[in-house]
C-alpha cells in the first residue's frame, strides 16, 4: 500500500515539474530580455509601493526575477524612501558572465 501511495505521488511531483520546466521554456526570451536590461541599466529597480498609486508592475515581473536571483544571476535588494519602496537589482558575476557568453552567441 506504502509504495502504491509513493508510485501516485511521484507521478504528481512529476507532473508539477514538467508543466513548471514548460512554462519557463515558454518565458526564456522574457527572461534573457530581463538580464539585458538589468545589464544595460547597471541598476534595474522595480516599484513595490509607491504612495498614492497601485503598482501593477510588481506581479508582471517579480515571480521572474525571484527565479533569477535563486539562479544566483540577479542580486535584488530593498530600496525605500519617504514615499515608496522599491527593489533594486543588478547583475552577480554568474549573471555578467551570462550575458558575455549570450552576446557572443549571437
Amino acid at each position: 500500500m506504502s509504495s502504491d501511495l509513493k508510485i501516485i505521488l511521484d507521478k504528481v511531483i512529476d507532473e508539477d515539474y514538467k508543466r513548471k520546466e514548460l512554462a519557463i521554456e515558454k518565458r526564456f526570451e522574457h527572461f534573457k530580455a530581463l538580464l539585458h536590461e538589468i545589464a544595460r541599466a547597471n541598476k534595474w529597480d522595480l516599484a513595490i509601493w509607491v504612495q498614492g498609486s497601485e503598482v501593477n508592475d510588481v506581479k508582471k515581473y517579480e515571480k521572474d526575477l525571484n527565479l533569477l536571483e535563486r539562479g544566483n544571476l540577479v542580486k535584488g535588494k530593498m530600496k525605500f524612501t519617504e514615499h515608496n519602496a522599491y527593489r533594486e537589482y543588478q547583475l552577480t558575476k554568474k549573471g555578467s558572465d551570462l550575458i558575455k557568453k549570450m552576446l557572443k552567441e549571437t
